[in-house]
């Protein structure tokens, strides 16, 4: 039942909105509107509402991070696995496996199992995660690629994201124990309420069924490794190494990996000139995977603790 009520609702949002996209309901500048609007906007809202909201102390907790961090080995093994692809394979293939949209999806799963206080968690977590994650992405694809116009600098792509900066406000918020005005915070909350639909709406309307036509067992590699062997590394991490006796804790530190591949990602990608038909094939393939697998790691942690 704990799947059945919060997981496949949020699967059911992801259909309607490939289904209005499919019908052409969805244009493509609505598309963009919806994706601006929440990334920019309605997400920041989404995020600061969660964090400043739980004591930092509760919130925030130094092995946890440290373990996420640990699991971003896999990176490594990535590169190594994708040095033996053509060169337009390779950095498509490791960001399809190193960033995972927690902010899309994540939020509104963690929001739906753990409400308010497991989302601040997962919020906290993003802060101090995704800048690493972006930033190994962005190195990868600098070295890679051989236009040195199109080489970026990594400060500058953290200062331009607003999730980042979201977060770091928030956190200083939160741990400084600013008071927020009434009018403010209301304001805050009632965009964030916006968030979850929204963003589900964005992501299936993003899916792209027809990019699926080859590289299908690099897919399949892809998806295994960002669904099954992330996830599992973190639990192995977080059961063994740096053990949570708390089923919420653990919920939100082992789901920070089991989710798709992030929507940014075919952006950074086509970007730098890597193979962005792959990047945006193994969005679609994992994010209708993850419905079977988060479920399965749901589960899982579910009946360890």
């Amino acid at each position: 039942m704990l799947i059945i009520n919060h997981v496949i609702p949020v699967f059911i949002i992801i259909g309607i909105g490939f289904f209005l996209n499919y019908k052409g309901i969805i244009e493509e500048k609505i598309k963009n509107f919806m994706n601006n609007l929440a990334y920019y906007l309605i997400l920041p809202m989404m995020i600061f509402d969660s964090i400043y909201k739980v004591p930092f102390k509760e919130s925030f907790d130094p092995h946890i991070i440290a373990g996420l961090y640990s699991v971003f080995t896999v990176f490594f093994f990535g590169i190594l696995m994708a040095s033996k692809m053509e060169d337009g394979k390779k950095g498509a293939f490791v960001n399809s496996i190193l960033r995972s949209n927690i902010a899309y999806i994540g939020f509104p799963i963690v929001y739906s199992l753990y409400g308010t206080h497991g989302l601040a968690r997962l919020s906290v977590v993003t802060g101090f995660v995704a800048p690493v994650g972006i930033g190994l992405a962005v190195l990868y694809l600098n070295f890679l690629n051989k236009k040195a116009s199109q080489k970026e600098n990594i400060a500058a792509i953290f200062i331009k994201d607003p999730m980042i900066i979201t977060c770091i406000i928030a956190l200083l918020v939160s741990y400084f124990e600013i008071k927020i005005p009434v009018v403010a915070s209301n304001t805050i909350g009632l965009l964030g309420m916006m968030g979850s639909p929204l963003m589900l709406l964005a992501v299936g309307a993003g899916l792209n069924i027809s990019a699926i036509r080859k590289d299908r067992l690099l897919l399949a590699l892809s998806a295994f490794i960002k669904l099954i062997i992330v996830p599992l590394l973190s639990l192995v991490v977080f059961t063994y190494l740096i053990p949570i006796t708390e089923k919420e804790v653990l919920g939100v530190a082992v789901l920070t990996y089991c989710f798709p591949s992030a929507l940014s990602t075919h952006v950074l990608v086509k970007k730098y000139g890597s193979d962005h038909e792959f990047s945006a094939a193994s969005i679609t393939v994992s994010t209708i995977l993850s419905l079977f697998t988060i479920s399965l790691w749901i589960y899982i942690v579910s009946a360890i603790l």
